[in-house]
């Protein structure tokens, strides 16, 4: 019998579609929780489909749980994580509970899947080396910590992944503007923005809620960014993809070239945190290598299947594939590699970023070539983001219609 998979997703990330081709290609019967217009439509690989409620995502999440009784819950994105910790909280049903303590650990441990200083605490407990990291409640406590510590630092509110939340400080000045950017709720131009250009609802909850963020201060280390995607089985690693990232959509964005490394203090770290919040399913670490050392500084996690995680790489390099190849009961060792090559351009973000780019002719180009609706359904959306319609093109004309009427 085929395990059964049920991804959340609160988004239209087409990372999210390429998860769903791993499993399925991997053995599993496939389902998913997703807006309407997902790309992974077009795939043609899911089993049943239920749809996101941006407003009320919790009772549509439990009954599709309660429908498919899933081997395994995968949430997407960090919205849809907090949606499922939301409704593990309010849930009667056992078997509701049940997937989502299998998928996100011990309820113990739930506030460190959510609040970076917890985490930070709770990782540096088990063994593993991070930066100086503290919440901040109040612009005294920010000035208190910052007199302490030398500029730069990183200000990062909880609940925001892909470098959104996420500012860089020089000097007090910019520091107290950007605790009070980050720890309000979205402005309404920015929620639309994120709705209509992006597809993306994860903004519309905070904004009708009046959310109020909580924001972190965190000690800058200089250095290379790397990041790990895992796939554990109750607390114990299975297979794991590191990579140092080679480019990235802007400054704080997702990456959209990586380089496959091997590190063992990444892989160390990966083992502790999953053992120490008890883990199962896939999972993302972010970190900073030292350059003056070559010390791996754990930043955060991300309680969440990330974009890299559908790579499979051969042996202890294939985290879905060696997942799904556990749970049918196949053998973990004979899963094959996709590539030879360590570079890697990831599809459709590097072309995205930069159509021309010598990537995409110099490494592999990680294109889903057996799903060509899926590849097209990209393409168009990346032609789209250049017509009358973008976000940039309707931003510069209520730009010029301003300064007309001043």
């Amino acid at each position: 019998m085929k395990p059964t998979i049920l991804l959340v997703t609160s988004c239209r990330w087409f990372a999210t579609a390429r998860i769903a081709i791993a499993f399925a290609e991997a053995g599993c019967q496939v389902n998913i929780v997703c807006p309407k217009g997902h790309p992974v439509v077009k795939a043609s690989i899911v089993d049943r489909m239920f749809v996101y409620h941006g407003l009320h995502p919790v009772p549509g999440l439990s009954k599709a749980i309660e429908n498919i009784k899933p081997s395994l819950l995968v949430p997407c994105d960090d919205r849809a994580t907090l949606d499922l910790l939301s409704l593990r909280a309010q849930t009667n049903s056992p078997v509701v509970k049940q997937s989502i303590t299998h998928a996100l650990g011990d309820p113990g441990n739930y506030t460190a899947l959510t609040a970076r200083s917890v985490f930070m605490r709770i990782a540096h407990e088990a063994g593993v080396c991070v930066p100086e990291t503290q919440e901040v409640d109040s612009l005294s406590t920010l000035q208190h910590w910052l007199s302490a510590h030398e500029f730069p630092a990183y200000l990062k509110a909880d609940g925001t992944s892909g470098g959104v939340g996420v500012m860089k400080i020089q000097d007090i000045r910019e520091a107290e503007r950007a605790l009070a950017q980050l720890s309000t709720p979205p402005a309404a131009i920015r929620m639309a923005k994120r709705l209509i250009v992006d597809r993306d609802t994860s903004f519309v909850l905070p904004f009708v809620r009046r959310t109020h963020s909580t924001v972190n201060v965190q000690k800058l280390v200089s250095g290379v960014e790397t990041n790990s995607a895992v796939s554990c089985w109750q607390g114990k690693v299975i297979s794991c993809v590191h990579v140092q990232v080679l480019e990235r959509r802007d400054s704080t964005g997702h990456a959209t070239v990586v380089r496959v490394i091997e590190n063992q203090q990444m892989q160390d770290a990966a083992e502790k945190v999953a053992r120490r919040l008890g883990l199962s399913g896939l999972f993302g670490l972010d970190y900073i290598v030292e350059q003056s050392s070559g010390q791996a500084y754990l930043l955060e996690i991300n309680a969440r299947a990330t974009q890299t995680c559908h790579l499979a790489l051969g042996p202890g390099r294939s985290p879905i594939a060696a997942l799904a190849a556990m749970m049918c009961g196949k053998p973990v060792n004979e899963i094959p590699a996709v590539t030879n090559q360590e570079t890697i351009a990831l599809f459709p973000q590097e072309w995205k970023r930069n159509p021309a780019s010598a990537y995409l002719q110099s490494t592999f180009h990680d294109v889903p070539w057996a799903y060509p609706e899926l590849i097209r359904s990209s393409v168009k959306w990346r032609l789209h983001e250049q017509d009358a319609f973008s976000y940039q093109k309707w931003l510069q004309r209520r730009r010029s219609t301003k300064k007309a009427s001043n």
